[in-house]
């Protein structure tokens, strides 16, 4: 198990060319998750983590709020993605 310093901001980059989210966390335990939820917590897209960068697929996922969720052992960080905003 890795240290437990870990960012309570996650750092997001959208790749529009690839349809790709990414975002940056090293987790601190192997079976850390992600979850892409819209703004009232209907889960899109979830998936491992794969430290130190993940990507998420936006295919299918139209523009609009969303809210992405790291769930790394006890601790979890959430963190607002605007598709319509992002560059």
């Amino acid at each position: 198990m890795r240290s437990q310093n870990h960012a309570t901001e996650l750092r997001i980059r959208i790749d529009r060319a690839e349809k790709l989210l990414m975002f940056d966390y090293e987790p601190g335990h192997e079976d850390a998750l992600f979850d892409l939820c819209t703004s009232d917590g209907h889960i899109l897209k979830t998936g491992d983590i794969k430290g130190p960068v993940t990507q998420i697929r936006l295919t299918g996922v139209q523009d609009q709020d969303l809210v992405l969720m790291v769930l790394d052992g006890d601790q979890s960080v959430m963190q607002p993605v605007h598709l319509r905003k992002a560059v």
